[in-house]
């Protein structure tokens, strides 16, 4: 029922704003009373509201990020640069395009002596200038991965290979640290007939047995090998095996099977069981088969 009052205006159920149990609440009404009749719904204001928000919180979440960023010293973001980039190229560059610290961190001579070449093939059959340009500052700035592909190259480069130059480089890159190169400079080492060199391989083939890599090395020294013409200083095989007391050596199992080598967990160092030597002259002959050493 509408009644009508002396004014002239009328009142009613309709027309009565509904009481407000709070405050707040009641700011809320009286706001949205008093907007233009233009405002968008209720439903949406909320929308608006709530991206603005979020948006906010990205912003604030974006200059907390950057001033953490900012708040490391350089020597700490050159190592966390040069850590990445040890791992892989792509990682590096996408790294260098998220903010300008990292990119000038990234010029750090440090980085380029850490940086992986992995995607880089051993030979460039198609030289380009913009990779080297980029694979020789890397050899400038001492990075290991070139001075073990620089010994591989001279080593067995055919026919031009220089054996005994290839094979101090590869020893200045184990001395490094680097695994492949600790490899070679073992496996040929054991290959000599020298009593004194082969002393040298067991300590080379040692330290990587220890880090449980022996596997891990041997399939990537063969694998980048595969790209070049192999010429070089092992041109018959050693034939006085490591072990000379095969009528009563227990030999040298793995865990999962006589002979089967599967992965780098097999190659258990401290199975005191096994023959070492035995363990040696089975890697030995993997090393004469991918050379072709007959």
């Amino acid at each position: 029922m509408v009644r009508t009052r002396g004014d002239g205006s009328t009142s009613g159920p309709s027309s009565r704003v509904p009481p407000i149990a709070s405050a707040q609440r009641a700011g809320v009404v009286a706001h949205v009373e008093h907007s233009p009749p233009h405002r968008p719904p209720n439903h949406t204001y909320s929308r608006i509201v709530r991206r603005a928000r979020s948006n906010r919180r990205r912003t604030h979440k974006y200059l907390n990020s950057t001033t953490a960023i900012q708040m490391l010293s350089r020597d700490l973001l050159v190592e966390v640069i040069a850590t990445v980039a040890s791992h892989s190229f792509i990682d590096l560059h996408i790294v260098k395009m998220c903010c300008k610290d990292f990119l000038n961190a990234a010029e750090d001579s440090y980085v380029w002596r850490r940086v992986s070449l992995d995607m880089f093939p051993l030979i460039q059959w198609r030289p380009n200038e913009k990779v080297t340009s980029f694979l020789n500052l890397c050899m400038e700035c001492g990075n290991i991965e070139s001075l073990y592909r620089e010994g591989l190259r001279k080593y067995f480069d055919y026919p031009n290979g220089k054996i005994d130059d290839g094979l101090e480089i590869l020893k200045v890159a184990a001395q490094k640290g680097h695994k492949e190169a600790k490899y070679l400079c073992g496996m040929i080492s054991l290959c000599s007939e020298d009593d004194v060199l082969r002393k040298q391989g067991f300590e080379y083939m040692r330290c990587l047995r220890k880090s449980k890599c022996v596997v891990g090395s041997r399939k990537k020294v063969k694998q980048l090998l595969t790209s070049i013409w192999k010429n070089n200083g092992i041109q018959r095989r050693n034939q006085n095996p490591l072990c000379n007391i095969k009528s009563t050596c227990k030999g040298w199992n793995v865990k999962k099977g006589r002979w089967v080598f599967l992965d780098n967990d097999d190659d258990d160092g401290n199975d005191i069981s096994s023959c070492e030597y035995c363990r040696w002259d089975h890697e030995l002959e993997l090393f004469y088969q991918f050379l072709n050493v007959h």
